[in-house]
C-alpha cells in the first residue's frame, strides 16, 4: 500500500449521533487508562531512585558545573586513567541544578517530568495515526511496559522522549512531504543530553530510503529530505565536545561485552514480552490489510532489530512500534466497521477534541502535582544504598580508597566525595583491562588478592554473603562492622 492510499481519503458519510456518543465513550475510557498508566509511572519510577547510575550522574553534573572542561575532563577516582568523552552532560548538568535547587526530591521531579512527556507525546502521536482513542491508549500501554526498566533517573529516558518526537516527525512527512528541518537543530541538543543520538539519525536515513522506495521523495525534494539527517549527523560534531563524539562510540562497544544492558534480549523478561507482542500485532494486522509502505516497513525492520540483538535497545523498538500499531489497529477497525455498513473506510487520522485535550492537561497537572508532593515525603532517603554508613565513611581519612561491587561505587562519591571507590557505574574512564580485573576481583578468580593489594583499600563496602566478602572475611580476615539492607561494611585487620 503507498503512502499517499495510506493516509487514508475522507469518508463520505457524516458521523451519527450514536457515533458521536461511542467514539467519546471510547475517548473517556482511553484518558481514564491514560491516568492510571501514569499513576503506574508514577508509583513504580518517577517515585524511585534506585537507579545505582543515578549518582555518578549527579557526580559529573556537579564536577561540569564546577570547572571541569568538555573538551578533557577529569577523572571520576584516581582509578580512572582512561580517556573518555562526555556523551550526556547538559542532562547531567540539569539535573545537578535540580539536586542543588530543590535536593533529591527535585531530581525525582525532573525525571518523572520526562516519563511523563513520553507517555503522553507517544499517546499524542498514536492517538493522531489512529482516530480511535482506545487503540491509542492500548499502544501507549504496551509502550510503558516496554521500556519500564529505562524509566529511571538517568539520561537515557531523554533519548526516547526525543526518539519518539522523531519517528513523529517523519510519519508527517510522509503524509504532507515537508522538510522537518527542525531536527537538525534538536538532534545538536540530543547529543549533549545522552549517545543514542545516533538511533535518531540512523532512523533518519531509514525513512529517507523508505520515501524514495515509495515515491514521496524525488528530485530536489529527496535531496533535501536526505539533508536532514546527513545535517544532522555532522550537527553532533559541532557541540562543545566536538567531533570526538563520535569516537565515543568506539569506547562503548570496547565494554559492552561488561555491561548487561548491552547483552542480548532475553525474551523471558515482561518488557521484552511487551514488545515482541507490538512486533507480533502490527504485522498480524499489516497482514489482513495488504500492501504497507516501504517507510512503515523499514521503521518495522528496524524496531524489530533493535529489539531482538541488543537488551538496551528494547526500549527503542518499543517506541518506534507503539505509532505503528496504533495506526494499524485504527486501521483495522475502521475497515471493519465501515465493511459492515457497506460503506469504504475513510482516514484514520485524527484531531483531539477540546473536550479530550483539557483532560489530558488536566491529568498531566494532576500527575506533575502530585509528584512534587509526593517527592519531598518518599525520595528523602535513596533506595538500595547503605545510607547509614555513609558518616563511617566520611570519618576515613580524605582520600582513602574503598572496596566496593555492584554499582555502589556511584553513590559513595555522591554521598561521601572525600573517599573514593575502585570504580563506579562510569566504566567509559576506566581502561578495559582494569575493568576486567575488577570484575574477575567480585568472583575471586585468579588475581584477586593482588588487585586488592594494589588498590590500597582497606574498608569495602560490599555485598554480604557474596563472594568478594566472603573471600576477604575467610582468607584475609576482615571483619564486618556495620550492616545496612544486603551491604556489609568490612575493615582490614590492622597491620
Amino acid at each position: 500500500m503507498s503512502a499517499d492510499l495510506l493516509s487514508g481519503s475522507p469518508a463520505t458519510t457524516q458521523p451519527s449521533v450514536v457515533d458521536h456518543e461511542d467514539h467519546r465513550t471510547r475517548g473517556v475510557a482511553a484518558v481514564v487508562l491514560l491516568a492510571l498508566l501514569l499513576a503506574l509511572v508514577l508509583r513504580f519510577s518517577a517515585l524511585h531512585l534506585g537507579n545505582q547510575d543515578t549518582w555518578f550522574h549527579l557526580v559529573l553534573g556537579d564536577r561540569f558545573r564546577h570547572g571541569w572542561s568538555l573538551g578533557h575532563p577529569g577523572a571520576p577516582t584516581p582509578f580512572a586513567t582512561a580517556d573518555w568523552v562526555p556523551t550526556q552532560w547538559s542532562t547531567e548538568v540539569v539535573a545537578s541544578w535540580f539536586e542543588s535547587w530543590f535536593g533529591l526530591p527535585g531530581v525525582a521531579w525532573l525525571f518523572g517530568a520526562f516519563y511523563l512527556a513520553l507517555v503522553l507525546l507517544t499517546y499524542l502521536s498514536c492517538r493522531r495515526l489512529s482516530a480511535r482513542p482506545l487503540g491509542g491508549a492500548l499502544a501507549t500501554a504496551l509502550l510503558v511496559f516496554g521500556v519500564a526498566p529505562v524509566l529511571s533517573a538517568r539520561p537515557q529516558v531523554v533519548s526516547l522522549v526525543l526518539l519518539t518526537v522523531t519517528v513523529g516527525a517523519w510519519l508527517r512527512t510522509a503524509e504532507d512531504g515537508k522538510v522537518r528541518w527542525w531536527l537538525v537543530p534538536m538532534t545538536w541538543g540530543w547529543a549533549t543530553a545522552h549517545g543514542l543520538w545516533s538511533a535518531g539519525v540512523l532512523l533518519g536515513f531509514v525513512c529517507w530510503i523508505g520515501l524514495v522506495l515509495d515515491g514521496r521523495a524525488r528530485g530536489r525534494r529527496a535531496v533535501a529530505m536526505l539533508a536532514v539527517p546527513a545535517l544532522s549527523l555532522g550537527a553532533t560534531m559541532l557541540t562543545p565536545v566536538g567531533p570526538r563524539l563520535l569516537t565515543s562510540q568506539l569506547a562503548v562497544g570496547a565494554r559492552t561485552s561488561m555491561i548487561a544492558e548491552w547483552g542480548p534480549t532475553d525474551f523471558r523478561s515482561v518488557p521484552s514480552l511487551a514488545v515482541a507482542l507490538m512486533l507480533a500485532l502490527v504485522v498480524a494486522l499489516w497482514t489482513r490489510r495488504g500492501r504497507v509502505s516501504w517507510l512503515r516497513l523499514g521503521l518495522l525492520l528496524l524496531a524489530g532489530g533493535w529489539t531482538i540483538l541488543v537488551a538496551r535497545m528494547v526500549s527503542l523498538g518499543a517506541v518506534v512500534l507503539a505509532p505503528l500499531l496504533a495506526e494499524a489497529i485504527g486501521h483495522s477497525m475502521s475497515r471493519a466497521r465501515f465493511s459492515l455498513a457497506g460503506r469504504r473506510a475513510g482516514s484514520t487520522r485524527s484531531t483531539l477534541p477540546p473536550w479530550e485535550r483539557a483532560a489530558l492537561l488536566v491529568t498531566a497537572i494532576g500527575y506533575l502535582v502530585a509528584l512534587a508532593v509526593a517527592a519531598p515525603q518518599v525520595v528523602v532517603r535513596p533506595a538500595d544504598v547503605p545510607t547509614t554508613m555513609a558518616p563511617r565513611l566520611s570519618a576515613l581519612p580524605s582520600g582513602s580508597t574503598v572496596l566496593v561491587e555492584d554499582g555502589i561505587g556511584g553513590w559513595m562519591e555522591w554521598a561521601v566525595p572525600s573517599v573514593h571507590p575502585v570504580i563506579d557505574g562510569m566504566l567509559d574512564a576506566y581502561p578495559v583491562g582494569y575493568i576486567h580485573r575488577f570484575f574477575d576481583t567480585t568472583k575471586v578468580k585468579p588475581g584477586w588478592r593482588r588487585f586488592v593489594s594494589r588498590s590500597g583499600a582497606r574498608v569495602g563496602v560490599l555485598e554480604a554473603g557474596s563472594p568478594l566478602s566472603a573471600a576477604l572475611h575467610d582468607q584475609l580476615g576482615w571483619r564486618p562492622e556495620a550492616h545496612d539492607g544486603r551491604w556489609v561494611l568490612l575493615r582490614a585487620p590492622s597491620r
